[in-house]
């Protein structure tokens, strides 16, 4: 089967799952980035795609809601009942990241979780879901530019989870591979400019 992608964090979040759920490495999913030249033919209404993403299923139908498409490749992968839970209240948190997402992006869509990210480890259950991965990726451009002051204030608990996620052995292959580089940790000694301000304030006393 074929998903159609761009180059935006919808795409990028379903090239991920696509390589996370194995269905490239088995070759059941083809993954087919539209070039911007092919996109703006889409545009023009010769190339005719519903919206992008979309994924053309083994049965012929066409996916073009995200979460649907994640549902999809979940399910046949079997790997649904890890990735959005086997119960009503586990889907309705998982759907709450994507829900929220279409309202907000960027530094906003990680303010309306920090609370919800203080106690936890990962977003749903004791383990990794849909939320965590489509979170992840559609923070991963603000965090990769946040300074050591915001890695351990405001957004620490959010950090904390973001390095939690990050760090799992199938995520940091992934990243490998598709040239993503890993956001390094707030460095626990002040820079030397820092170091060298706190002394001639200690001078100065």
């Amino acid at each position: 089967m074929e998903l159609f992608l761009s180059t935006d964090l919808n795409s990028q979040f379903l090239i991920f799952l696509a390589h996370y759920t194995r269905l490239v490495s088995t070759g059941r999913v083809k993954l087919i980035v539209l070039s911007n030249q092919a996109l703006k033919l889409k545009e023009e209404g010769i190339l005719k795609f519903p919206s992008i993403p979309s994924l053309v299923t083994e049965d012929a139908q066409i996916l073009t809601n995200v979460f649907s498409i994640a549902q999809y490749l979940a399910n046949i992968s079997f790997t649904e009942k890890i990735l959005i839970g086997t119960d009503n209240q586990t889907l309705g948190q998982v759907l709450q990241v994507f829900e929220a997402q279409r309202k907000i992006q960027g530094e906003s869509l990680i303010d309306a979780f920090l609370q919800h990210l203080e106690s936890r480890v990962f977003f749903v259950t004791n383990h990794v879901t849909l939320a965590d991965l489509f979170l992840y990726i559609h923070t991963y451009d603000v965090v990769s530019t946040w300074n050591d002051e915001q890695k351990s204030g405001k957004y620490v608990h959010f950090f904390r989870w973001f390095k939690q996620i990050q760090a799992l052995p199938q995520i940091c292959q992934i990243n490998r591979d598709l040239g993503r580089i890993d956001v390094k940790p707030a460095s626990p000694f002040p820079s030397i400019g820092d170091a060298s301000s706190t002394s001639k304030k200690k001078n100065q006393i």
